[in-house]
């Protein structure tokens, strides 16, 4: 009980959504800004388990016990909420597969940040036999947190609800103090109008200059209508493996190729107006809390992974060790010039105050950005194999993209296993074109050339 009274201690403040937070809450207002982890857990594993397990992460993150208070000002604020909790769903299913279903449902249902910001699904298969397993699903709010975010907070239910058993899982964690948003931790030297326009500008004269390709499908969907569905690649240990030796003899990142293998894919899209050469713009979110100050912890949770674009070549000639070398020279030279921490910095500048005002400049960067594709590569997560009596397996992550982006390819390295999530705006690719597109992007990866 005495955590009990601490963490409400430690929950009772509140302040205004920082300047990126709130361009997350307006796109949120328009279409649903989710991220969704997945775990499949062998073993048997009860409701009251995760209850208690969900309990002890409210108890250590402030930021999970709150809730939007939008008092139609234009300054949204995260307040306490009263009786903070994270709802979880427990049900039965005799397919294997009922996850990806479920996890569709999750990227296209709206989380009430107004009554907090995250949510579990526990999918049970074979309930009380020896192959009992359950499929885990956590969604978290894009509002306040990333895909590392979304990764550490999964972790931390798994190994509470294995470390408890039925008893109170609160015991078990810590209380953090209230962390401020990432916005307030950008360091004086990257700070400033002239720094924002800078980065926003070097990304439109580029563009200018390269006239890079955009994945265009079939049909334009309306901002309020577009919701994200996914489609799933597995890269298996020994292609995996071979994978990450080609990439260090080649001199380039796995990020990189990954980058260069998607933008192969947007270039032999149909309806592209791709002449089959050129180049295709690719966002790549980097972490950035080593510089940040004071740098978060690594457990901390919080938006830390800004947006880089680069403007990676394709074509017949372009093999894609040339096409990874350029995506990972443009992102080092993003990094060095901190465009990434100006840009984020700058959005005081930038971001609406209001969801009218809002909805216009999501509209403006969704017709005009250099580029609508993301490539989220969270490398190697540190989620174990192995949790007390549990095996764990199928680490999968996921986002939407509803506004402002047609596909985000999002990927986690676990298990041996590196699996790649295809999330793409559901009438701008069919199902059909978006499982074509994995096909090639993944052929492009797997049958490449000898470094």
């Amino acid at each position: 009980m005495v955590a009990s009274r601490s963490a409400t201690a430690a929950t009772d403040f509140g302040r205004e959504l920082s300047p990126s937070e709130r361009w997350f809450w307006i796109i949120d207002r328009i279409s649903p800004a989710n991220c969704v982890g997945r775990v499949r857990v062998h073993g048997q594993l009860t409701l009251e388990q995760l209850e208690a397990a969900t309990a002890a992460v409210l108890t250590e993150y402030p930021l999970l016990r709150m809730g939007v208070a939008d008092g139609g000002d234009g300054h949204p604020r995260v307040e306490p909420l009263k009786n903070p909790r994270i709802p979880v769903r427990q049900s039965i299913s005799d397919d294997p597969e009922a996850w990806r279903g479920q996890l569709d449902i999750e990227m296209t249902t709206p989380i009430a940040v107004s009554e907090g910001f995250a949510r579990v699904t526990d999918l049970v298969h074979a309930p009380g036999a020896p192959g009992e397993h359950h499929d885990l699903l956590l969604t978290l709010s894009h509002i306040i947190v990333d895909g590392r975010s979304l990764m550490t907070v999964l972790r931390k239910i798994v190994e509470h609800a294995a470390a408890d058993g039925a008893g109170d899982a609160r015991a078990y964690g810590a209380i953090r103090p209230p962390s401020p948003p990432s916005d307030a931790l950008i360091p004086a030297a990257a700070r400033g109008f002239r720094r924002y326009a800078y980065a926003t500008l070097f990304d439109q004269a580029a563009a200018l200059a390269l006239r890079p390709k955009r994945l265009r499908g079939a049909a334009s969907v309306a901002l309020p209508e577009r919701r994200t569905r996914v489609v799933y690649r597995t890269v298996s240990a020994e292609p995996l493996a071979a994978l990450v030796r080609d990439c260090k003899r080649a001199g380039v990142t796995v990020h990189g190729a990954l980058a260069a293998a998607v933008a192969g894919a947007i270039g032999t899209t149909p309806g592209s107006g791709s002449t089959g050469k050129g180049f295709a713009g690719i966002g790549s979110p980097v972490d950035f809390r080593s510089l940040l100050e004071p740098r978060p912890d690594t457990d901390e949770l919080g938006n830390y992974a800004p947006v880089l674009a680069a403007f990676v070549r394709f074509g017949p000639r372009v093999t894609l060790w040339d096409a990874a070398r350029s995506a990972n020279r443009q992102l080092r030279q993003g990094i060095r010039q901190r465009r990434h921490l100006a840009t984020v910095a700058g959005m005081r500048f930038g971001t609406p105050r209001t969801i009218e005002s809002g909805a216009r400049i999501v509209e403006m960067v969704d017709r005009r950005a250099p580029w609508n594709v993301s490539v989220t590569n969270l490398g190697r997560v540190d989620i174990p194999e192995q949790v007390g009596a549990w095996r764990l397996s199928g680490l999968t992550v996921a986002a939407t993209n509803s506004c402002v982006s047609a596909l985000t390819v999002a990927i986690v390295t676990a298990h041996d296993a590196m699996r790649i999530a295809f999330c793409y705006v559901e009438g701008v690719l069919s199902a059909g074109e978006a499982e074509d597109f994995a096909d090639r992007a993944l052929d492009a990866l797997l049958d490449r050339p000898a470094p």
